[in-house]
Order: C-alpha cells, then sequence, then structure tokens
C-alpha cells in the first residue's frame, strides 16, 4: 500500500466553520475518509452505524463533488495508519506553525481533527503527552458516536459532543441525564427534545460554546455524490423528521 506525503493535514476551507470567525474564531479542521473507506480496511469510525455511513458528510459539499477531494482524503487516512509516526509528527508541526502565524495577528485559532472520522485523540500519545497536552492554550474540538468517551476525563482544552445515531438513543438518554450535550440531525428544528432545549448548531461549529445539558440540532445536509440517496437517512432512523416526532408524541398522549 503507497500513499503521498500530503503537503497539509489541516484546513480552513469549510463552510460551516468558516462560520466561527464572525465570533472570533478560525478553526483548522481534518478530514479523513470515513469508516473503512481506506486501503487498509482499518475504520476510523468504531461506533459507526448503517445510518450514518449511508449519509456520511464526506458524501456531501465538496467531498461529494470532486474526486480528487475524496482521494485526497483516502491518501491523509491511509498516511495516519501506514506511518502513524510520520503522520503525527506532521500533525504537531502544522498545529505548531499555525499557532505561531496566528499568535502573531492576536488571532484564535481551534481544532477540530474529526470532520469526517470518530478517533479518540485523546488516547494517542506522542512522548507521553496527547496532542491536546502538547498544546494546551488551544481549544480542540469533536463531535463523537463513541459513548464509551465520556466515562474518563478529558483534556481540559478538548470538548466533545456526542452524536446520535439510529441505534444509539439510550446513550443519548444517559448522556443528557449526566449533564452532556446531545447532536441530532433533523429535517427541521424543534424547539424541545424529549424535554431538553434544542439549539441550532448550524449557527457556526463552535460547540465548546454552546450552553450545557443541551441537544444540538443540525439540519439535514444533502449528499451531492453521484447516485445519492438523502431518504436513506430518514428511512434508517439516523436523521429524524419533524412530523414523526409529532406524531410520536400525539400517540403516546392518547
Amino acid at each position: 500500500m503507497n500513499f503521498r506525503r500530503p503537503l497539509n493535514l489541516l484546513s480552513t476551507k469549510n463552510v460551516k466553520t468558516i462560520k466561527g470567525e464572525k465570533f472570533g474564531f478560525i478553526t483548522y479542521i481534518m478530514y479523513f475518509a470515513p469508516h473503512k473507506q481506506n486501503s487498509t480496511g482499518k475504520s476510523v469510525c468504531s461506533h459507526a452505524t448503517k445510518g450514518c455511513s449511508n449519509s456520511c458528510l464526506f458524501s456531501a459539499g465538496f467531498g461529494g463533488m470532486y474526486t480528487d477531494v475524496e482521494n485526497g482524503r483516502i491518501n491523509k487516512t491511509d498516511y495516519f495508519f501506514i506511518d502513524r509516526k510520520g503522520f503525527m509528527k506532521q500533525l504537531i508541526e502544522e498545529i505548531a506553525k499555525y499557532k505561531a502565524k496566528h499568535d502573531k495577528k492576536e488571532e484564535t485559532i481551534c481544532i477540530r481533527l474529526n470532520g469526517t472520522s470518530d478517533i479518540a485523540w485523546e488516547k494517542l500519545k506522542v512522548g507521553g503527552k496527547s496532542i491536546m497536552e502538547l498544546f494546551p492554550t488551544i481549544q480542540f474540538y469533536d463531535y463523537t458516536k463513541n459513548h464509551f468517551r465520556f466515562n474518563r476525563p478529558l483534556p481540559s482544552n478538548y470538548h466533545l459532543t456526542f452524536s446520535r445515531s439510529e441505534n444509539n438513543e439510550a446513550e443519548v438518554e444517559r448522556l443528557l441525564a449526566n449533564g452532556n450535550n446531545v447532536a441530532i440531525v433533523f429535517d427541521k428544528l424543534p424547539k424541545t427534545y424529549k424535554g431538553y432545549k434544542v439549539i441550532n448548531g448550524d449557527i457556526s461549529d463552535l460547540r465548546f460554546k454552546d450552553e450545557k445539558n443541551v441537544v444540538v440540532g443540525l439540519k439535514y445536509k444533502n449528499m451531492t455524490s453521484k447516485g445519492a440517496d438523502n431518504k436513506k437517512a430518514f428511512d434508517s432512523g439516523f436523521a429524524l423528521r419533524i412530523k414523526d416526532l409529532v406524531e410520536l408524541a400525539a400517540a403516546i398522549a392518547a
């Protein structure tokens, strides 16, 4: 298996993360090819479900429109699995470079390492420290479907938001009950979900700025790749239709 060393692992070119700039944050994000869509056959999404695989943002936006973008993300994922030492060295060097660049301009950066992956970065150590511990003044954040990551303390500068899918409703309820935030994909945003306030998560991607113990509502993003079936997200239960929630509530009340 071969790969070419990418020029950059991180990017600021993302429609949603750019929205954070009006709040004073510049986000650097990293995109892998999700789940097992790489040459090694290893997964970067340990808790991927059929619903999320069929609806992954890997097939939305630029990733779905341009083959070169998809191939670049696959190459980056191969690099991570085949040459972990080299990958981590480059990642650290990039973060240090961007930190120095923006410190000079008095700009605040934050980093999202799992753009389309779900890797427990807090567990990957370089010289005995995680990426977050190596850069304690930078805010890191991610979404995750891996509920086990909430069972132990995270680095103080790493914020996680749990992501609902079609088969983890019990974990959604448990984590909300414990004061965590949960992201849910809807066709239209409701005001509440099971008694919890729903905030608009599409205003920006700065999840670490959200109020605590809320549902982060995200509007479903259509896949743009050839042959994509956007009904699958709702039919599988990965994304929720407001109409179905209203009908369910009415049935329970009756």
